[in-house]
């Protein structure tokens, strides 16, 4: 459908991220109307004066942004998916925040039923034995992990449930900049009927403000988000925070009361966070859901 690649476009531009997208596109009916409406229209749709000269300056300068878009993603085999699809996944649609649009390889499975393992970076022995081990036995459960793709607990979530089930990876920079290191793990997660996504534009590095954003998703996309490991100010808090925000389940498991990886999480079991020890532990939470 070739509105998808104009709802990409318009969210791509500058100051028009995705509550003003789906405003604009409420006030003219299609993304493409938007791109083509004359500055009087577009000063009739209540956003201000400089989205307005940011639109206007973009597409004179990006007649055929669509267009060149559209190519692009068809040599790249990369495939866009909007709010108004219905492949968009409806837990995601429900979540404060959700993105008009991402970029994705694979298969969605939108009803998919799936849970969050997230963590350290600079993951223990005891994180990586936990994150394996949960994720596995989740996997083979039914859940579909959701990880973001970054290494340690990430990367050993990902890579157990590729062996027992299914996984989604959401990426914090475009899928035109996959790292060396990931390419054959994505390839595999792909392969499998997974799916890598991100809400970034193909060619859009990675910076400091586009993983917390990447974490959101991954709360989006989960029924709950398990915490293995977690530094003070670990990443891994964020998607616990944009999960509790949207009344979505915390797990946290508990580690050696002196680890500094063990912070995060002792931090989250004492704000209200489900202690999680073993897998049962979240078969007893979703009793109705993917239980063998």
């Amino acid at each position: 459908m070739f509105e998808n690649f104009y709802v990409a476009v318009l969210n791509s531009i500058s100051g028009i991220g995705s509550k003003t997208t789906k405003k604009l596109i409420d006030f003219f009916g299609s993304a493409e109307n938007v791109l083509t409406a004359d500055i009087q229209q577009l000063q009739q749709a209540g956003v201000s004066q400089k989205i307005v000269d940011n639109l206007i300056d973009f597409r004179n300068e990006f007649p055929d942004a669509a267009e060149k878009l559209f190519e692009f993603c068809n040599v790249k085999k990369i495939k866009i998916c909007t709010f108004y699809d219905e492949e968009y996944p409806l837990i995601l649609k429900k979540f404060s925040g959700a993105p008009v649009v991402f970029y994705y390889r694979g298969e969605i499975k939108p009803d998919a039923e799936r849970i969050a393992v997230v963590g350290a970076r600079e993951a223990t022995q005891y994180g990586e034995k936990v994150s394996k081990m949960f994720s596995a036995e989740l996997a083979a459960a039914g859940f579909t992990i959701v990880s973001g793709a970054a290494k340690g607990i990430d990367t050993f979530a990902h890579s157990a449930a590729l062996k027992n089930g299914r996984t989604v990876a959401v990426l914090g920079y475009g899928l035109n900049k996959i790292p060396h290191d990931n390419q054959k793990l994505f390839e595999e997660i792909i392969a499998s009927g997974g799916v890598i996504m991100s809400e970034f534009p193909p060619n859009m590095e990675g910076s400091k403000g586009t993983f917390p954003a990447r974490n959101r998703i991954i709360a989006g996309l989960s029924r709950g988000v398990i915490v293995v490991e977690a530094g003070e100010n670990s990443g891994a808090l964020i998607a616990a925070k944009y999960a509790a925000d949207n009344l979505r389940d915390v797990f946290a498991v508990p580690n050696d009361i002196f680890a500094e990886k063990s912070i995060g999480c002792h931090k989250l079991l004492r704000g209200g966070a489900i202690l999680l020890s073993r897998v049962s532990d979240v078969f007893a939470r979703y009793k109705l859901i993917c239980r063998k």
